[in-house]
């Protein structure tokens, strides 16, 4: 069946427009409603910078949606990771309804289909992050061309008043994001990563800087040193998700400025999770010791038009891990859509 042929079951997968809030009337959708119309405010702002892209940085997500006989049943957001553009991460599904017709692996597949293919994003790369243990959707990412690059914990605060008030002797210091300390823990970050990692993701300082938030900063010793920082996630799964970045070389001093400092940042309403990647294992047996818990386990994927361009194959950070993670997961040739795509409107 090709793509501009009618379905029986009237299933649409298109970009967020204003006819989609009618669409929400349902009580059990309404909760959806102040989200579309954010996501619809924040359409029109990329639709300008589409065409300013030389005057105003790309920051605004887009959002498609799954349409079944005039009912929303599921939208994927696509957001750009830096200010010029070159790498964009992609959600999760979110699921509002169930399908008649359709599954909800059927639905991703196309939904990918069409930020991959079919959308005006122009853009070199992508990453998508899932839960280690969905191996269907897993599936699914690995079938359209992303390659796994590294395995990421999860982590939030137990809370424990009498467990704060002991350990901040101020050994150390707490100092926000500002430019200067901004450019030293990108350099950290550079770093850490692979020349593959640093390819795909493409981020600079400014880039960190542009998305500080309450939450991030760095610690500093009495010497002025940066030991360890805290800063926007590249691929953040949730409103506050932080990078615990550190040096290459382990720091004592981690085991102290860790519940001194980072532990006792105020949350108030929000809570915060920290992010750490699987292989380290010192920071994180540093986190557990000072009463943080893991919340779950994702796996980061990236898809790179340059790397399939010029043949180039990633080597993943934990190749031995994610083998056995991914199992028999190989890359298969697309299967033909038999989902209708709509134009852009």
């Amino acid at each position: 069946m090709k793509n501009n042929e009618a379905l029986p079951s009237d299933l649409i997968i298109e970009p967020l427009m204003l006819k989609h809030l009618s669409m929400l009337k349902a009580e059990s959708n309404s909760k959806y409603l102040g989200i579309f119309q954010i996501l619809l405010c924040k359409k029109w702002f990329s639709s300008l910078e589409s065409s300013l892209t030389d005057l105003i940085p790309t920051r605004n997500s887009k959002c498609y949606v799954a349409v079944e006989r005039n009912n929303i049943i599921a939208y994927i957001l696509a957001s750009p990771i830096n200010r010029r553009g070159s790498c964009w991460s992609i959600s999760e599904p979110y699921f509002i309804d169930d399908s008649i017709s359709f599954s909800r692996y059927n639905l991703l597949q196309n939904l990918l289909r069409k930020v991959l293919y079919q959308s005006n994003i122009n853009t070199q790369s992508f990453l998508i992050s899932i839960n280690t243990n969905d191996n269907q959707n897993l599936s699914i990412i690995r079938q359209s061309g992303f390659q796994p690059l590294r395995i990421i914990k999860y982590w939030n605060r137990e809370e424990d008043t009498k467990y704060k008030n002991k350990e901040d002797k101020g050994n150390f210091i707490w100092e926000k994001l500002n430019e200067v300390n901004t450019q030293q823990i990108w350099k950290l970050e550079q770093a850490r990563e692979s020349l593959n990692f640093r390819a795909i993701y493409d981020r600079q300082w400014h880039d960190i800087y542009e998305k500080r938030n309450t939450f991030t900063g760095v610690v500093k010793s009495k010497e002025n040193n940066i030991i360890v920082g805290l800063i926007p996630s590249i691929c953040p799964q949730y409103n506050y998700s932080l990078e615990l970045i550190r040096g290459l070389a382990w720091d004592d001093r981690l085991s102290q400025s860790i519940p001194e400092k980072i532990n006792n940042i105020k949350v108030g309403k929000d809570k915060y999770y920290i992010e750490t990647p699987s292989e380290d294992k010192k920071l994180n047996e540093t986190l557990t010791n000072s009463n943080w818990k893991i919340k779950e386990e994702r796996i980061l994927l990236g898809r790179s038009v340059w790397k399939r361009q010029n043949g180039y194959t990633l080597k993943s950070i934990e190749t031995e891990l994610l083998n056995n993670l991914v199992g028999n997961l190989q890359q298969q040739p697309e299967l033909p859509s038999t989902i209708q795509i709509g134009k852009n409107k």
